[in-house]
């Protein structure tokens, strides 16, 4: 079985705000510990989100802290079967089935107060960021809003850069992205996105913003949320076709998998042949049968995230 990265699951926020067992899987959710491991996914992106919170209960700060608190005890709750946070050490050591080693990434920036407050971020075990979610905060304006990075946003830029850490543009605006591509010197990637030339979406990434993140030696993630692939539900044809695109104008070095499991959607909302994580053995099955070679599957399916996650931690 090839070794999986998936470079984009909520597991925290899908955890803490349905209560699900993520340790031992819930019969409704698409992700939990027993299908990662079932699916070969060895390594994967944890985020943390807090865009959606109650301000007259909770801060953004103190939403994450407990996503961060969940991924914490995870070790201890997996008996050690979840490597959190793994280090480059980690990946690779155990066999494909045996572990799963997480790394954490920011789905927008609204905990992070200052610059200088990633610091604290980057000692939790978070590596990669990406300035906001949908909408417009104090670093960036989000896909469905108006704008680019603010002042303060190039400024939080240059603070990734300072550690290293890897720039996720999946939830920006395209203009916020160009602003990105031109004041980031670090690595860079879209951990969930799809092709907009494929289908066109906000939230999809154009050609040319697909070469530039190759150019930059970074790596594109298919998301597998069926509202971004194509009208309706999408099947594994809809996959193939954003990836066989991605492909051409990324090249083999620079495509991979983020699924944004179990990202605020049902099993009713992924691919048709893909249920749970489990399944993702299908997406290097339908490539196969679509031509792509040997080595390139195993690049998308885990290798190029592989090396961009580990080249940070």
């Amino acid at each position: 079985m090839l070794p999986f990265t998936d470079a984009h699951l909520d597991i925290a926020w899908s955890s803490l705000l349905n209560g699900r067992d993520f340790v031992h899987g819930h019969p409704d959710a698409a992700l939990g510990l027993p299908d990662l491991l079932a699916g070969g996914i060895s390594l994967a992106c944890a985020t943390i989100f807090s865009a959606k919170f109650d301000p007259d209960t909770e801060t953004a700060r103190e939403v994450a802290e407990q996503q961060l608190a969940y991924y914490d005890a995870l070790p201890g709750r997996s008996s050690g079967t979840v490597i959190w946070p793994a280090d480059a050490i980690d990946v690779g050591t155990f066999p494909t089935g045996k572990k799963v080693c997480l790394v954490g990434l920011i789905e927008g920036c609204e905990p992070v107060e200052t610059p200088d407050d990633l610091d604290f971020f980057y000692k939790r075990g978070v590596r990669a960021a990406g300035l906001t979610w949908n909408q417009k905060n104090k670093w960036a304006a989000g896909c469905a809003a108006e704008g680019g990075l603010t002042a303060d946003g190039v400024e939080l830029v240059r603070a990734m850069d300072r550690l290293n850490m890897v720039h996720d543009i999946s939830h920006l605006s395209r203009t916020s992205v160009d602003d990105l591509f031109g004041t980031a010197r670090g690595p860079v990637m879209a951990s969930h996105v799809g092709a907009d030339a494929i289908y066109s979406h906000r939230r999809n990434l154009t050609d040319a913003h697909l070469a530039e993140v190759a150019r930059r030696g970074g790596v594109v993630g298919i998301v597998l949320f069926s509202k971004f692939l194509c009208e309706g539900r999408a099947t594994m044809d809809d996959v193939v076709a954003h990836l066989m695109h991605m492909l051409e104008i990324c090249g083999p070095e620079s495509v991979g998998i983020g699924s944004d499991l179990d990202g605020g959607f049902s099993r009713s909302h992924l691919p048709t042949s893909i249920h749970t994580a489990a399944d993702f053995p299908n997406i290097a099955d339908a490539l196969r049968a679509s031509g792509v070679s040997e080595d390139d599957v195993a690049k998308v399916c885990g290798s190029n995230f592989r090396r961009l996650l580990t080249g940070v931690m």
